[in-house]
């Protein structure tokens, strides 16, 4: 029994040390440019063992995204822990979701990139929704943490939309992930985009999207 716990505490960490290894590879130069002998000489593995924990290279691509959401939800998103949060107001706790994606875009550019790539590389190669499953269920983990923000606000008063939270979700999330993963894959590409330092030009479009749905309610 001893021997068998033993052989799966050592299976596991490989997959770890495998998914580690892919990720920070994914987002040092790609998901198409990495090669799985790439991976398997930073995981400290052969070759062939990866193939026998990830069939093939989507499958390690799908499922490093899963552990890195999983880390980002861990190391970013528990705002629920920040003390006096429950007492906060709806927009107050909007903020400190907002701000929590700031921090991402500030300290994650690798993984937004990664993720930039990601949404290409299934595109190309028409990975379907059912392979997609977990790693839409790691993302949507962190969906209540915004509705409930959002039907706080709307309760309260500090925050007025006509959607319903639902909608207003998805909408914030696409937005803001889709400046931060542009900025964050080419963001300094022509010389305009150098006007602005990336990361206020983020926090502008943070605090615009706060500001557009508190507007109504304070008759702004």
């Amino acid at each position: 029994m001893r021997e068998s716990a033993a052989r799966m505490r050592r299976i596991q960490y490989r997959a770890q040390k495998i998914l580690e290894a892919a990720m920070e590879l994914f987002c040092e130069k790609g998901i198409e440019e990495t090669s799985i002998d790439e991976i398997a000489e930073r995981a400290g593995v052969g070759s062939a063992t990866i193939y026998r924990y990830y069939e093939t290279k989507a499958q390690l691509a799908i499922q490093s995204g899963v552990a890195y959401w999983r880390k980002i939800a861990g190391q970013y998103l528990n705002i629920t822990d920040i003390e006096g949060y429950s007492d906060m107001t709806g927009r107050e706790q909007l903020e400190c979701i907002m701000d929590a994606l700031i921090a991402i875009f500030e300290r994650e550019r690798g993984f937004l990139k990664y993720l930039q790539e990601f949404e290409v590389f299934v595109r190309r190669y028409a990975i379907n929704m059912e392979r997609l499953a977990e790693y839409e269920d790691s993302i949507m983990s962190l969906k209540p943490r915004v509705t409930d923000a959002l039907e706080k606000g709307r309760q309260d008063g500090t925050l007025f939309f006509e959607w319903s939270s639902n909608e207003v979700c998805y909408s914030l999330a696409h937005t803001a992930f889709g400046v931060m993963k542009r900025f964050a894959w080419n963001g300094s590409m022509l010389e305009l985009d150098s006007q602005v330092e990336l990361i206020l030009q983020v926090k502008i479009a943070v605090k615009l999207l706060i500001r557009g749905l508190a507007g109504e309610a304070s008759g702004g």
